[in-house]
C-alpha cells in the first residue's frame, strides 16, 4: 500500500483538506482553555494539512508557525494565507530546523501522529518534546482503539437495517469489507480488534485515506504511558463533544480522543 505521506500529498486529498474550513469541538475548548496563555506563546502548528486550524489558532498566538511533510499541504497554506503566517515543509520526526526549547504550544490535530509506526510515533513525541519549553504545551488527537463502535465499521450492514440503500450499494460495501479484511489479513475483524486492545494499540486499516494506509489505533491509559515515558505530565483527555473527561465510557463513545499535556 501507500506510505502515508504519499496520499497526503496527493492533489485529491490535499485539495480535500484545503477546503475543510471548521474546528473541532475538542480543539475549540483546547483553544478556550489556553485563550489567556496564548497570545505571549510561540506555537507550532504540527500536521497544519490545508490549514484548518490556522483561522482559529493563528490569530490568537504571539508566534505561529504551520508546518507539515506533505508539500502540497504547505502549498496550499501559503495560496491561502500568503504572507501573513509562516509555512514549512517539516516532519515531526526529525524537527532539525528548530532549536530545542523553540515553542511554547505545539499542536498535531486531526490524529496526524496516527499515520506513523509504533517507532516512528515515538520518535515523533521526542522530537515535540524536545521543540517544546518546559512547561510548554502539547494538543493532539489519536484514535481510540477502545471506542464502542469501531467494530461496526467492518461490519456490513444488511438490508433490514437500511432498507434505503440499492443493492449495488451493498455489493460495494460487501467488497470494501472484503478488501479491509484482506489488507488486516484477519476475516473476523472483531477478533482482530480483541487481539489488539490486549496489547492496548496498533494499527489497522479502515476507512482513513480511502482505506490505502494503515492508521494506528491506542487506548487513552497506553496514550498515557507514552507521554509520560516522553516527558509529558498534566495530561488531560476530551471527547469528541468537546467536554474533558477522564471517564473511560464517555471518552470511548468517541472514534478519536483529544489529549492537552505539558511538558515536564
Amino acid at each position: 500500500m501507500l506510505e502515508h505521506k504519499i496520499l497526503y500529498n496527493s492533489m485529491e486529498i490535499s485539495n480535500d483538506y484545503g477546503r475543510r474550513d471548521y474546528i473541532e469541538a475538542p480543539e475549540k475548548a483546547i483553544m478556550e482553555k489556553l485563550s489567556g496563555w496564548l497570545p505571549a506563546a510561540g506555537m507550532l502548528d504540527m500536521g497544519v494539512g490545508g490549514g484548518r486550524t490556522t483561522k482559529y489558532f493563528a490569530p490568537l498566538a504571539g508566534r505561529y508557525t504551520g508546518a507539515d511533510y506533505a508539500p502540497s499541504m504547505i502549498n496550499i497554506c501559503r495560496a491561502k494565507y500568503g504572507s501573513l503566517y509562516p509555512f514549512t515543509e517539516c516532519d515531526a520526526r526529525k524537527m532539525d530546523r528548530f532549536r530545542d526549547s523553540s515553542f511554547d504550544f505545539v499542536l498535531f490535530s486531526y490524529n496526524g501522529i496516527d499515520s506513523f509506526s509504533h517507532t516512528d510515533r515515538m520518535t515523533a513525541l521526542k522530537e515535540i518534546a524536545r521543540v517544546l519549553r518546559t512547561g510548554g504545551y502539547f494538543a493532539f488527537s489519536s484514535h481510540n482503539l477502545n471506542w464502542s463502535m469501531l467494530p461496526d465499521l467492518f461490519r456490513l450492514k444488511g438490508p433490514d437495517e437500511d432498507k434505503h440503500k440499492s443493492v449495488a450499494f451493498y455489493a460495494r460495501q460487501g467488497f470494501k469489507n472484503l478488501r479491509l479484511s484482506y489488507l488486516n489479513k484477519s476475516l473476523l475483524m472483531g477478533n482482530l480488534i480483541e487481539r489488539l486492545k490486549k496489547n492496548e494499540r496498533g494499527c489497522l486499516y479502515d476507512n482513513s485515506l480511502n482505506g490505502k494506509a494503515s492508521i494506528y489505533y491506542i487506548t487513552s491509559r497506553e496514550q498515557k504511558r507514552q507521554l509520560h515515558k516522553n516527558g509529558f505530565r498534566d495530561i488531560m483527555t476530551f471527547g469528541r463533544c468537546g467536554r474533558e473527561s477522564g471517564k473511560e465510557d464517555e471518552l470511548n463513545r468517541g472514534a478519536w480522543i483529544y489529549y492537552l499535556c505539558r511538558k515536564r
